[in-house]
């Protein structure tokens, strides 16, 4: 999957006397209404190269549960049921995985002690809902965890069935449902916690990259938002009213390229 990611390059910004009037010179040059199509990267971190060499990077603040949902919705408007179903259960470990880390941080867990526990658990799924069911009950609130949907997600990832568009819709639907309130959730209870994993989310990358090298952040609508949660209308549309309403959202169809 290709998406679209900003042309200009600021390096090439700083080498003018960086006036509007350069600003608007050097847009020109670079052609830089038309955006650059690069890969979605899985570690969040999208290149680019300008014509004088100078290379710049991306990344999206949104969280990889949102993309994944949305890169599900997306397949299961183009009849792909089964790889809607993968993608839609991605989102939902990548989410437990999100509720875990803000429940620790409430918790004054330190992220390094986090990040050396999860280590333990990244590559099993089980261990993590475990830990997800062991929070819940400390916290005296039920899990909301669908024993028949996370069996129909088996058979669909392992067993090889192939699920009917309706049989995806219901799962994709459970997932939004699950996902929406556990957010309203924690806005309600962990605030602070949940725009502290964002500024993690967002400075991981940067002890990555050289220092020198530019990092930009850029944020994109998604079907599962975390800005508009306090709203009277958030969580209100179905997932048949989001498919419907990004078959015709023109972001929809100039971020995400679908191109090899």
């Amino acid at each position: 999957m290709k998406i679209a990611i900003s042309s200009f390059c600021w390096e090439c910004f700083t080498e003018t006397d960086q006036s509007a009037d350069a600003y608007e010179k050097l847009k020109k040059e670079l052609n830089s209404d038309v955006d650059s199509e690069v890969e979605l990267d899985n570690e969040n971190i999208h290149k680019f190269i300008c014509p004088k060499g100078h290379s710049s990077f991306t990344q999206l603040q949104e969280q990889k549960f949102q993309i994944l949902f949305d890169l599900a919705s997306m397949a299961l408007n183009d009849g792909y049921t089964k790889e809607a179903v993968s993608s839609y259960s991605g989102a939902l470990e990548r989410f437990i995985e999100y509720f875990i880390l803000v429940s620790s941080l409430r918790n004054s867990v330190t992220l390094e002690n986090f990040s050396n526990t999860w280590k333990q658990m990244s590559n099993q799924s089980e261990r993590q809902l475990g830990a997800y069911f062991i929070l819940r009950l400390q916290e005296g609130k039920p899990t909301n965890w669908d024993e028949k949907k996370s069996a129909f997600r088996n058979n669909s990832i392992h067993k090889g069935y192939i699920p009917s568009s309706e049989e995806a819709i219901e799962y994709g639907q459970y997932v939004l449902t699950f996902i929406r309130t556990t957010l309203k959730e924690l806005n309600s209870t962990s605030k602070e916690f949940l725009q502290k994993a964002t500024l993690i989310h967002l400075s991981k990358n940067g002890e990555k990259l050289p220092k020198n090298v530019r990092l930009s952040n850029s944020s994109i609508p998604t079907i599962i938002t975390i800005r508009d949660i306090e709203s009277e209308d958030y969580g209100k549309n179905t997932l048949k009213e989001e498919l419907n309403s990004i078959k015709e959202n023109g972001f929809y169809k100039h971020f995400y390229r679908k191109k090899i």
